[in-house]
């Protein structure tokens, strides 16, 4: 579907390709009949591709192993989410490029926040703040039991809320009506896709339960605070080698985290796909722990297979969450 853009962008776009010898008219001989999605994070494309089908064409705007809390969008970037129909993402509060995005090219797509819909009190398992840090201290504000003080995310916010499979429901549900409300002429298809999905989270969320049922050990370890969701729905703790902003711990942390490991004889710790961390080896190294991979999903690595799905990956999740927990 064919959008317009404003003088700058446009001015930008006909050098661009220019300079690549390839004529405005070639660049637009694309299906009209397909909607061009842009998303922020894996899961969110994972879901449209799959609520969409042949109907739609989804990229993320994530290069493979991006760090998201750092990425910045090039100009070259913008030019093509102007170009898109939709650009789909969690929410303002949680997805704060895509603030800078909008601002640049909101009047030339539809820009859809998947989790606007989903009531505050979801996003209240942290209370995390940076130290020194004024504004997000409330009476939850509190230093683990394992006496390693969390750490904030903008707004004090954790945005990994697609690791919560029924948070994800939510959000797959908001990204099948914004498509029948855009491309009614599919609706029966998009419903159907979602509730083939619906079917396989719901699932996933019935594993998860039944893993942290009755674990052996109820706390995990991991490179960077991004299952808060996960231990707040199935009730384990979790316990962040660095912030959410990959804040590294303190000396007097860091002692506490190696103290804690070997008193609880915690056996592995978790890394992520694209979060490296030498104060993890370093933990790591020091209590003979083993590592293990734990998928954010955030964003996938050039070692994923291309055609995996937030499933998929979430079943890797599942069989090491099961390790870390219940051996």
């Amino acid at each position: 579907m064919k959008r317009y853009l404003f003088p700058g962008l446009m001015a930008l776009l006909v050098m661009a390709l220019a300079a690549c010898g390839t004529s405005t008219t070639e660049s637009n001989e694309t299906d009209d009949d397909s909607l061009t999605v842009y998303t922020t994070v894996f899961p969110l494309k994972s879901f449209t591709e799959q609520i969409g089908g042949d109907a739609v064409s989804v990229e993320t705007i994530y290069p493979n192993g991006a760090d998201i809390h750092t990425y910045e969008p090039t100009q070259k970037d913008m030019l093509e989410y102007a170009e898109g129909d939709l650009f789909i993402y969690t929410a303002d509060d949680l997805d704060p490029v895509s603030q800078k995005i909008r601002g640049a090219v909101e009047d030339h797509t539809v820009f859809f926040p998947a989790a606007d819909g989903i009531p505050e009190e979801a996003f209240e398992h942290n209370h995390a703040h940076e130290e020194g840090e004024e504004g997000h201290e409330d009476e939850n504000d509190h230093e683990s039991e394992e006496g390693h003080e969390d750490h904030g995310h903008e707004n004090g916010t954790d945005p990994h809320i697609w690791l919560d499979p029924n948070l994800s429901i939510e959000m797959a549900s908001a990204i099948k009506d914004q498509l029948v409300e855009m491309d009614s002429d599919n609706a029966s298809d998009y419903t159907e896709n979602f509730e083939a999905l619906e079917e396989e989270l719901t699932d996933i969320d019935a594993e998860l339960a039944s893993i942290t049922e009755a674990p052996l050990r109820d706390t995990v370890y991991i490179s960077h605070e991004s299952i808060g969701y996960l231990a707040d729905r199935y009730h384990f703790e979790q316990v962040g080698i660095s912030g959410l902003n990959n804040q590294e711990p303190s000396q007097q942390e860091l002692t506490q985290i190696i103290e804690d490991i070997e008193a609880k004889e915690i056996p592995y710790i978790l890394y992520e796909q694209n979060i490296t961390s030498k104060i993890t080896d370093t933990i790591r190294e020091e209590t003979n722990t083993e590592p293990l991979e734990f998928h954010n999903l955030s964003v996938l690595n050039d070692e994923d297979d291309p055609e995996a799905t937030y499933q998929s990956i979430m079943q890797d999740n599942i069989e090491v969450l099961d390790r870390v927990l219940n051996e």
